[in-house]
């Protein structure tokens, strides 16, 4: 696994799709009823999340509620990792139920074999299948979230006209400072490549090659690389960084909470995550229960309103405020400047990166 730590936590994200104006988020009373009491069951399922802030809002407006209306209980450990899962299935003593998976992550589940599939039949006899993104919908999971990594910048140094690509982000004449980005390949592989001039829809395939002397080109000029994600909060508190590569919840937050923080959503990179459900898992059946339960659309306005995140079923941003709409990434004008990883090629690539990436960190 790539990525740090109770990751989650601190990023914001963006779905795949745009928006998809919808008609309408509640069902009739007799449609409601009878998909409650195809999701009504008993016993325990666990499910596998990031931690924080990240999964207690999901306990509140998803879990907890599944649990009081099915009779099935959801309880929530941390960090998804694919490695232990594998462990776990070898062994046959697999202890999650439901894992909230980066797409990486998720292809290197599917080669191993390591997932089943979700259950679509289930889900779209809750939930209209025209109301989730087709570009979330995948065999061995369906999305739950997707997080962004977006240019953001010390208000009071630059105002409003802040760096807007990556280039930008690096003329050190123009914009003066101290900078920071976070230490792992993904998504410095392909900061880097923009840095450099490559458009973003022809970043993949990456050329290792290129992209190290991509990075090469901008080594000086990082002045901290941030090991763990919960880092971004006190380096904007404490103004000891002003040009980030930051998460946009974390950003998005500070923005609000003191205006020191802008940001932009140009060249903002951006990962999907997906609902998983491991081969062997005890409460699978259940699982799928809880799946369905979460693609329905009133839950998801309540989540998206929480968070800046983009979630799967697209018919709920009609009904998002105006206000919080262009603070979303999936906002058209918005979605327009992301670039997305690609989850296959990481997943492809990660084995052969990340041994060398460690040997260029150690010489930053």
């Amino acid at each position: 696994m790539i990525h740090g730590t109770s990751r989650r936590q601190f990023l914001g994200g963006v779905g795949a799709a745009g928006l998809a104006m919808g008609s309408g988020i509640r069902p009739t009373f007799a449609q409601a009823k009878a998909g409650l009491d195809m999701l009504k069951g008993q016993g325990n399922i666990v499910v596998c999340t990031w931690g924080g802030g990240y999964s207690d809002t999901m306990k509140r407006i998803w879990f907890e509620p599944f649990g009081k209306s099915t009779g099935i209980n959801v309880s929530t450990t941390s960090i998804p990792d694919m490695s232990k899962l594998e462990v776990m299935e070898k062994v046959g003593n697999v202890e999650w139920d439901l894992v909230d998976t980066e797409g990486v992550q998720m292809q290197i589940a599917i080669k191993k074999g390591l997932l089943q599939p979700i259950d679509y039949d289930l889900i779209f006899s809750i939930v209209p299948k025209e109301q989730i993104d087709p570009k979330v919908i995948t065999k061995y999971g369906i999305g739950s979230v997707a997080f962004s990594t977006v240019i953001a910048w010390n208000h009071d140094l630059f105002g409003a006209a802040g760096p807007q690509t990556w280039a930008e982000w690096f003329d050190t004449t123009r914009f003066k400072g101290r900078r920071a980005l976070y230490a792992q390949p993904r998504p410095s592989f392909e900061i880097a490549l923009m840095a450099a001039g490559v458009p973003k829809d022809k970043i993949y395939p990456i050329n290792i090659d290129d992209a190290f002397k991509a990075l090469d080109a901008i080594r000086s000029k990082v002045n901290l690389w941030v090991e763990k994600t919960s880092q971004w909060a006190v380096l904007m508190q404490n103004g000891e960084v002003d040009l980030m590569g930051s998460s946009l919840a974390r950003t998005l937050e500070e923005k609000k909470r003191t205006g020191k923080i802008d940001f932009s959503f140009n060249q903002s990179i951006v990962e999907q995550s997906y609902w998983t459900i491991p081969k062997s898992a005890p409460g699978g059946k259940e699982s799928q229960k809880l799946i369905a339960w979460m693609m329905q659309a009133e839950g998801m306005l309540k989540y998206a309103s929480a968070l800046p995140f983009n979630v799967a079923n697209t018919s709920i941003y009609a009904n998002i405020p105006k206000d919080m709409q262009v603070q979303l990434p999936g906002f058209p004008e918005n979605a327009a400047k992301n670039m997305h990883i690609d989850e296959a090629w990481w997943a492809e690539n990660t084995a052969s990166v990340q041994p060398r990436w460690l040997e260029w960190m150690s010489r930053a």
